[in-house]
């Protein structure tokens, strides 16, 4: 067999081989569902909101994680462009807050979670210019046959009309979320 010959059947080998680990890797992916949202409280407060399909109530390490949004480094605040600029060689930059393990679903001041889930805090425990926040959880089974999450900034909460909650499929009213939720599982 030519080298030509073997280099193009190793090539299709590999090709149908990464084909197969990413449609297997598409298929093990939970579904997202409208079960994370946040909203603005009348006293300017943000707050999250997550709710569950288990019986019993459970959500798996629910998190708020925020991220430096890449922009020119003069536009940051100082603890943005510190995070940019001096990064742990080995460490995920990101503020707010991790809880792992099973936790009950619950309504809750944003960077306040319940003590009971004794979170892992990072950084300020308030909105930040420059990050973008992501308000995540899993399903607590093991099936892991679902995730939910909200992706937002600081501006778009400024926005939020009052009375509305903020979703990964926009904004709407508390109650239609509330229906929504109810209605995914």
């Amino acid at each position: 067999m030519s080298v030509w010959a073997h280099a193009a059947g190793r090539a299709g080998f590999v090709s149908v081989l990464s084909g197969i680990i990413m449609l297997s890797a598409a298929g093990c992916s939970p579904e997202l569902r409208p079960l994370a949202a946040v909203y603005v409280d009348p006293q300017g407060n943000a707050h999250a909101l997550l709710r569950s399909c288990a019986d019993d109530g459970r959500v798996r390490g629910p998190e708020l994680h925020g991220s430096v949004i890449r922009a020119t480094e003069e536009a940051l605040p100082d603890v943005a462009r510190d995070a940019v600029s001096d990064p742990p060689a080995a460490e995920e930059q990101w503020i707010g807050w991790d809880a792992r393990g099973l936790h009950k679903a619950a309504d809750f001041p944003l960077f306040t979670p319940p003590q009971q889930w004794a979170a892992e805090t990072r950084g300020p425990q308030t909105l930040q210019p420059g990050y973008s926040y992501e308000l995540a959880f899993g399903d607590p089974d093991d099936s892991y046959a679902y995730s939910a999450s909200v992706t937002f900034d600081a501006p778009q909460l400024g926005k939020l009309p009052a009375g509305e909650v903020l979703t990964f499929q926009g904004t709407m009213t508390r109650k239609a979320f509330e229906d929504l939720a109810q209605r995914t599982c």
